[in-house]
């Protein structure tokens, strides 16, 4: 059987955002991490990205989480952007929807094969890490990080 091109694509893709998780992580580790009062979800992790299905574990706006269709992700005071709302999941990227306050701004299509997958609102970067059937995996930042 030939090798796949899209899957072998798809592999290269995630070594190199492990190489990067990996990197990122040793480079940012510090005696205070040790001592995170961020609440844990009891929720199996991915062996990938160490994700949560815990949407709570964003209220700081820093996690990668798991989410599904019509999920809402709360934040708290400290991160300046309004509840996170996934308003699709599918074949052509992830539609988020960030509203309250009488304000709504829309990312469609965001999917880790366009341009990283990265949007940005108020300093918080919000990337697709991954798509898999009718969930995905989320990255959210605060800009920079």
């Amino acid at each position: 059987m030939p090798p796949n091109p899209e899957r072998r694509r798809r592999l290269a893709c995630l070594v190199a955002a492990c190489v990067t998780a990996l990197l990122t992580t040793a480079c940012d580790a510090t005696d205070d991490d040790a001592q995170d009062p961020k609440p844990r979800s009891s929720s199996t992790p991915s062996p990938t990205y160490g994700t949560t299905k815990d949407l709570r574990t964003c209220e700081d706006g820093d996690c990668t989480v798991e989410v599904r269709e019509g999920d809402v992700i709360p934040f708290g005071e400290s991160v300046r952007a309004p509840d996170l709302t996934i308003d699709a999941i599918g074949p052509p990227g992830v539609d988020l929807r960030l509203s309250g306050e009488g304000a709504t701004s829309t990312f469609s299509g965001q999917s880790p094969d366009r341009g990283g997958g990265v949007s940005t609102y108020n300093g918080t970067d919000f990337r697709v890490l991954e798509i898999r059937d009718d969930t995905a995996v989320l990255s959210i930042k605060p800009n920079g990080s």
